[in-house]
């Protein structure tokens, strides 16, 4: 959701108040970004389950350090950066637990037969060379479409940092990709 002019306000308004204890104004809040938080998480762990779970970890965890918000004018960069947390603690768990049956199974229901079953295996090992990091801002740019600024308020990495994080990530990607292409290893 892009925010503006009268949002922005009653955001700020809200985040005062949330911060200063009233659950209310923190409950609006969450109404505000629950469908963006969802979607976001659902692109860091590619399950809606462990995304509904990244969501409610980063609501609980967020309402009990709200009081440590500095900038009300900063709360979306804030609750996304704790979202990111969690959502990459539910892909690593999920990842670390995934067989290949797993795999056959995600893909029988996205249909596509055996050539989604090579691009899943496919897409998840080129994932694997990159860091929680590396991975967190390709999915955001390329999944949800963010802006390198908006990355940047949701990471709390610098823009420019954002930027040249991304290009070396898709650098490491499109190497791995070329490597597994070879058959002479």
């Amino acid at each position: 959701m892009k925010a503006g002019g009268a949002l922005d306000n009653r955001i700020y308004d809200l985040a005062v108040l949330a911060r200063d204890g009233d659950t209310q104004a923190f409950g609006d809040l969450y109404e505000i970004y629950r469908k963006e938080m969802y979607a976001y998480a659902c692109s860091i762990t590619g399950d809606s389950y462990a995304a509904e779970d990244a969501v409610s970890e980063a609501v609980v965890s967020a309402f009990r350090q709200i009081r440590n918000l500095r900038d009300p004018s900063s709360f979306k960069g804030w609750l996304f950066r704790i979202l990111h947390a969690e959502s990459c603690k539910q892909f690593n768990a999920r990842m670390a637990h995934m067989t290949l049956d797993d795999s056959v199974r995600m893909t029988e229901t996205g249909g596509g037969g055996i050539d989604n079953l090579e691009l899943s295996l496919e897409l998840k090992a080129v994932l694997k060379v990159l860091t929680d990091e590396e991975r967190e801002i390709v999915m955001l740019k390329t999944v949800n479409e963010y802006t390198s600024r908006e990355i940047s308020d949701i990471t709390g990495i610098p823009h420019a940092t954002v930027r040249s994080k991304l290009s070396r990530a898709l650098s490491k990607m499109r190497k791995e990709l070329e490597k597994g292409g070879d058959t002479d290893e």
